[in-house]
């Protein structure tokens, strides 16, 4: 065969193969092409850890087989290029009809208000996919563990619920049970934060089958901001409650924003320079480097046994188990007690994981072509039935009353006893805030960071960046307003051309008082931005 005939042949299957994938994807039921009818109901979600993808695809084949006039498909987005792929296809006007999606998403906070449909009215009556079980006669938001009482459920700035919820989650760590017996002779976790250490300290000179150094914690960006989120925000629970004006369990982000510019609080803080101590302690306990690596690392370091322990989310939990190759053992990962030098004398004990959230938030898309069937989907995942399903395949914990968490997922029940923090100080002001707190991290936790390092040039740049960050979220408070007025001004007048109907009214009422707060978080935001420390506390 010529070398002429070879790129021929080539060029031949590399067509054949368009061909027949261009015919798939214009064939396919809901397509231009398609002869099947059904109306297409498309779900897309970011979750591709082993447990949660398949359990997704049972619970749309369990709505199928109850729907065979309705095809609901399922799409798995990776994390790592969710936030661009959902804006272009929002921009495009090819979204699919039922989204995941979380505020944290880095500058995407515009997204709900102009892309998502709210569905206030949908969860004010019983879920019908609850007959036959506790929840039959029960609002559908009630149904659910928080009530939709969360950042994503209920969205203050737009006075709507906007998304229901797949699950709730908490943070573990997970052991090698092997490697912690063979250290410590014993399959038990450490029970306390000074055992922890102990621990780090036990592996001094140990080295994985592989050679490489044996770590305490599998590093990565991702798992080791997390775990100095947790630590750090512990040790200053004096501040979060000296902070929490409205007596809400602990300060929002937005009052510890406000009133940094007012002088209320400052990085010279005795309990936030022992946070930092804290967080030096991690930091010496993980592999060199971890700052540059992604999550995905810190899974592989753990799996290939070199490092004793991972400090995630239960979203990975049924991936670490099935993929290792030796016994995971689980464990919360408990602060430091009042016996620790440093943070010691700041810490207020015994401390919850924090209230009981639900999360993995599904939004309904405004442009959905069918509503009604994308709402009848919702309604059947979030079920008793549907969310048992889910459960049961992902190896996650259930977000709906009535769904019994299995025994191997009780480990992972949240701890709701003790003091609650509800803010992440650490890097969770916004986007320029976390920025720069990337930035410059290395001066905290590389090999020869310290606090003093790191203080030194993040409270040069920390101000400027914060009063960016609130500006952000008053031009987004700002567009959120305008949006409400049209729906306000409705309600007014019907109210004025055909009388006062009591429901209407009390929507009316609901929402105008919503829209008072929003308007006095804008104008004190304003206020503090151009006047700081003049403007009372």
């Amino acid at each position: 065969m010529t070398r002429k005939t070879r790129t021929w042949l080539v060029v031949a299957v590399a067509g054949a193969i368009y061909a027949a994938v261009s015919l798939y994807v214009f064939m396919r039921p809901g397509a231009a092409l398609s002869t099947d009818d059904r109306p297409v109901i498309r779900l897309a979600h970011w979750q591709i850890e082993v447990g949660p993808r398949e359990a997704l695809e049972q619970v749309a084949a369990a709505y199928n087989a109850m729907n065979p006039d309705v095809r609901v498909e399922i799409m798995a987005v990776p994390g790592n290029v969710y936030t661009q792929w959902l804006r272009t296809q929002l921009t495009g006007g090819l979204a699919p009809d039922i989204i995941e999606f979380g505020f944290w998403l880095q500058g995407s906070r515009d997204i709900p208000a102009r892309y998502f449909a709210p569905i206030t009215a949908e969860v004010e009556v019983p879920n019908p996919y609850n007959r036959g079980t506790p929840q039959e006669n029960v609002p559908w938001r009630d149904t659910f563990l928080d009530g939709l009482n969360n950042y994503e459920g209920y969205i203050r700035d737009l006075n709507n619920y906007y998304a229901v919820t797949l699950c709730m989650l908490s943070m573990r760590l997970f052991y090698n049970a092997d490697l912690l017996e063979e250290i410590t002779g014993t399959r038990e976790p450490p029970q306390s934060y000074a055992g922890l250490m102990a621990l780090g300290r036990a592996l001094a000179g140990r080295t994985s089958p592989r050679g490489a150094p044996l770590a305490l914690f599998a590093g990565s960006k991702f798992n080791t901001d997390v775990t100095m989120d947790v630590l750090l925000n512990r040790t200053v629970l004096p501040m979060n409650h000296e902070r929490d004006r409205f007596r809400e369990g602990g300060a929002v982000i937005r009052d510890y924003a406000l009133d940094y510019l007012r002088g209320g609080w400052n990085f010279d803080r005795p309990e936030l320079r022992a946070g930092f101590e804290v967080l030096l302690e991690i930091a010496r306990n993980t592999r060199p480097g971890f700052q540059q690596l992604e999550r995905d690392a810190a899974v592989q370091e753990f799996l290939r046994g070199e490092a004793v322990a991972i400090y995630t989310g239960t979203w990975d939990a049924t991936s670490l188990m099935s993929l290792a190759s030796f016994p995971v053992a689980v464990a919360e990962f408990y602060p430091p007690d009042r016996t620790h030098p440093v943070a010691g004398p700041h810490m207020w004990l015994p401390q919850s994981e924090g209230q009981v959230g639900t999360a993995a938030p599904f939004f309904l898309n405004k442009s959905s072509p069918h509503r009604e069937v994308a709402i009848d989907f919702m309604r059947f995942m979030t079920s008793v039935p549907g969310n048992r399903i889910f459960v049961h395949a992902s190896g996650w914990l259930p977000s709906v009353e009535g769904v019994q968490v299995p025994p191997h997922l009780q480990p992972h029940v949240p701890r709701r006893d003790g003091w609650i923090s509800r803010s992440a100080i650490l890097r969770a002001f916004g986007a320029e805030t976390s920025a720069l707190w990337q930035r410059i991290a290395h001066l905290l936790v590389g090999s020869d960071g310290s606090p003093e390092r790191f203080l030194a040039v993040y409270k040069q740049g920390f101000e400027p960046a914060l009063r960016q960050d609130l500006a952000r979220d008053a031009r987004n408070a700002l567009d959120s307003m305008r949006r409400q007025m049209p729906a306000l001004v409705g309600l007014a007048t019907l109210d004025r051309l055909e009388g006062t109907d009591p429901d209407r009214r009390q929507a009316r009422l609901d929402r105008e008082s919503n829209q008072h707060l929003t308007e006095a978080r804008y104008y004190e935001t304003l206020a503090v931005l151009e006047h700081g420390r003049d403007v009372a506390r």
